[in-house]
């Protein structure tokens, strides 16, 4: 299905997506919280430099990031989200794209506790090199799904990323079993839980599934990108938001507004989406 090499992708419109609703997560609970605890569950190897073998090869950057490099609106989710890229680059002009791990360890104070998963041996060992110096995290060579058998201090607010490369196909079944496990066991997680739209009637069932769980705490954001229709290729993307705040809520529905517009093909027949699962 994707590439699990996330250097194909790195910086593309899911990228940007993805990254800004982490980034007012994170925000919205530093709003209320001195230190939370962060677990990154698919962390990838920390950064990724646009003229690297994997990203030269696709350049989906050049429908993502790049789109949005010169922003000149008024949104303020999206402006703090370049402003956070470009001082991580130290940088006018970008040179690399920051992957969560990069963007959280820019934005964490020595309060939190960031804990980093990575289940393949060369982005783990990559990721544990670029982290090396950053003395509030920890990385584990491990299953991201399995985050929850660490012990999470249940008074400490937790944010947690769920970003699988979605190449099994189980990796939808789990997302709907984590979503389900959390609901039932944890008041004090919110959770940010990226997904890619491949085809209309399995994302319809992905969906459903997630609506089965009967939580009043899920909210769905999908950005279109293109028609849904049976071709083979990535539609758009979107976030199922667990325990998201009303502040981070508001937040992204204006900002999932303004990348519509900026992103979507013009044959696309799909609103974006917010709303309560």
């Amino acid at each position: 299905m994707l590439s699990y090499k996330h250097g194909y992708h790195a910086g593309n419109q899911a990228d940007v997506l993805k990254h800004i609703c982490l980034i007012q997560a994170y925000k919205s609970l530093k709003k209320h919280h001195k230190s939370i605890i962060y677990i990154d569950t698919h962390a990838g190897s920390g950064d990724y430099n646009f003229k690297s073998d994997y990203m030269s090869k696709n350049k989906e950057y050049e429908n993502g990031i790049s789109k949005l490099e010169n922003y000149k609106y008024e949104n303020q989710s999206i402006k703090y989200y370049l402003k956070v890229l470009k001082n991580i680059n130290n940088s006018k002009k970008m040179t690399f794209y920051p992957g969560s791990p990069s963007i959280m360890s820019f934005l964490s104070g020595n309060d939190d506790k960031l804990y980093f998963y990575e289940l393949h041996n060369n982005e783990f060992q990559l990721l544990r090199k670029y982290l090396s110096k950053q003395i509030n995290s920890k990385t584990l060579n491990k299953n991201g799904f399995e985050f929850t058998l660490q012990k999470i201090n249940s008074k400490v607010k937790t944010l947690v990323l769920i970003d699988p490369s979605y190449e099994m196909k189980d990796d939808f079944d789990k997302v709907v079993s984590t979503l389900r496990m959390l609901d039932e066991n944890y008041e004090n997680i919110t959770a940010v839980i990226w997904y890619p739209v491949l085809n209309i009637e399995n994302n319809d069932l992905f969906i459903e599934n997630i609506r089965k769980i009967g939580s009043n705490r899920i909210t769905r954001i999908e950005l279109p990108l293109k028609k849904y229709n049976d071709e083979i290729g990535m539609k758009g993307s979107g976030i199922i938001l667990f325990n998201g705040s009303n502040f981070l809520i508001k937040n992204m529905k204006d900002c999932i507004k303004e990348l519509y517009q900026i992103f979507k093909d013009e044959n696309c027949n799909i609103k974006p989406k917010i709303q309560r699962i």
